[in-house]
């Protein structure tokens, strides 16, 4: 496959003027053209050759029909083309669409309970979405079907954009670097006025950690290691995982305190789990001394909230009896089949390194 087949071609530049158009996905892929592309490119191994083509072509394309393409592309990464080629292109696109789709979005202003006078001003969550409302109905029926396509397209487009933000932590990490987009895609996740029914699982990606390198220190034993952690939910999803850890190598790490059953009756990491240890920020130490019981690392927040020292993160392990009972449910899952989370040793610090990043 040299090029896209003509007839493929002519299916993706198929306009979008009518209602009819926007129920696209189940009539995109019963297309002779799209079934036979996609199935040719899988038999002959192009699927590398049709996502660099897509790349090139996403730009151009109505946003209903680039997000349909990118849909099937999705399925030529989970096949096993290459989940980097296609993801910068597809990431430009929904940004674009939702900074178009901004002033259209707006959340649910929040109810006051307590019986107050009426302010002077309206609070700014209720002038955002009026505005939002307002700016919708504005539109004139041809306009507000564009609209309506570029909501479906972005939340089409976040299908093939988990597909391949999943299997190629370089994507993660691009996702990451534009905190423009995060911020917008956080917002518009849970707007009411436009409201997407994907969307969160770009929020939720965004929300994980991959870091190569967390330092992971147990002051009471003088030990520590450098771990690779990688797929992780929250801080509550570290905690479980780096327990499971500290009971494999715990004579190396030189814990004392008795070792509770990690794992369920399948053998798997249990989803309801209890903080064995007080797990602190690395703040909470100076001068190798305990400054700050109260520098807790927040179960809910994200890997890389926590403090920093020496360019790493630094999670705190500190055995102990005084300490509150923390436990949590509904953190550790695995929200995609390709996130594998996972924390792994890459070499255990000696004293003296547990020592300079406790100073």
């Amino acid at each position: 496959m040299k090029a896209l087949p003509p007839d493929f071609l002519d299916v993706l530049r198929l306009p979008v003027l009518h209602e009819d158009d926007l129920d696209a996905q189940a009539g995109f892929f019963d297309r002779d053209a799209v079934s036979d592309c996609y199935r040719a490119t899988v038999q002959e191994g192009l699927g590398d050759e049709v996502l660099q083509a897509a790349a090139a072509l996403l730009p151009e394309l109505h946003p209903l029909r680039a997000a349909l393409f990118a849909v099937l592309c999705g399925g030529l990464v989970e096949n096993g083309a290459d989940p980097r080629l296609l993801f910068p292109a597809a990431l430009r696109r929904l940004t674009q669409l939702l900074e178009s789709l901004a002033p259209y979005g707006a959340a649910e202003p929040m109810e006051d309970d307590e019986e107050e006078e009426a302010p002077e001003e309206e609070p700014a969550d209720v002038l955002a979405w009026r505005a939002a409302e307002a700016a919708l109905e504005a539109l004139p029926p041809a306009e507000r079907l564009q609209v309506e396509a570029s909501r479906q397209a972005v939340d089409l487009l976040v299908l093939p954009l988990m597909a391949m933000l999943m299997r190629d932590v370089r994507n993660h990490r691009e996702l990451l670097a534009d905190e423009a987009l995060r911020a917008r895609i956080e917002a518009l996740s849970v707007n009411g006025t436009l409201p997407f029914e994907e969307l969160h699982f770009l929020h939720r990606a965004a929300q994980m950690a991959y870091e190569d390198e967390l330092v992971v220190l147990l002051p009471a034993s003088n030990a520590g290691m450098i771990v690779r952690a990688h797929g992780i939910n929250n801080n509550f999803h570290a905690f479980s995982l780096l327990q499971d850890l500290f009971s494999v190598h715990a004579k190396t790490l030189g814990i004392r305190q008795p070792l509770a059953d990690r794992l369920g009756a399948d053998d798997e990491p249990r989803d309801c789990d209890s903080a064995q240890y007080l797990w602190l920020q690395a703040k909470a130490y100076a001068g190798g001394e305990l400054v700050d019981r109260m520098a807790w690392a927040w179960g809910e927040g994200t890997l890389r909230e926590n403090a920093r020292r020496q360019g790493r993160l630094v999670l705190v392990a500190l055995e102990t009896e005084d300490k509150p009972a923390r436990g949590w449910n509904g953190f550790n899952q695995a929200f995609h089949s390709e996130q594998k989370p996972q924390v792994t040793v890459v070499r255990f610090l000696t004293a003296e390194e547990v020592a300079t990043y406790l100073a």
